[in-house]
């Protein structure tokens, strides 16, 4: 059955192994490099706009960074609330 890859000669032998492992290698990384070409985004998709609001009091929300204007505490990134499944 795989009477080309049993040559005598070494020299034969170590050949058939480089090159074989060389196909190997080349098939598995070819899709992946074609896939990753087709995966690409446009860069100018804008960002998500983020929000911001004060620990102690979640009523308060900003599109920027800054102060509550109820205690003064520095305001942090709100985090997306994961929606209920039902």
């Amino acid at each position: 059955m795989f009477d080309l890859l049993k040559s005598k000669h070494p020299f034969l032998m170590k050949t058939n192994i480089i090159l074989t492992f060389a196909a190997a290698i080349t098939l598995a990384i070819v899709p992946t490099i074609a896939q990753s070409a087709t995966d690409a985004k446009p860069s100018s998709t804008a960002p998500a706009a983020q929000k911001y609001t004060c620990p102690m009091h979640p009523e308060v929300i900003s599109d920027k960074p800054g102060k509550c204007p109820k205690c003064g505490m520095n305001l942090v990134v709100l985090k997306a609330q994961p929606t209920p499944k039902g």
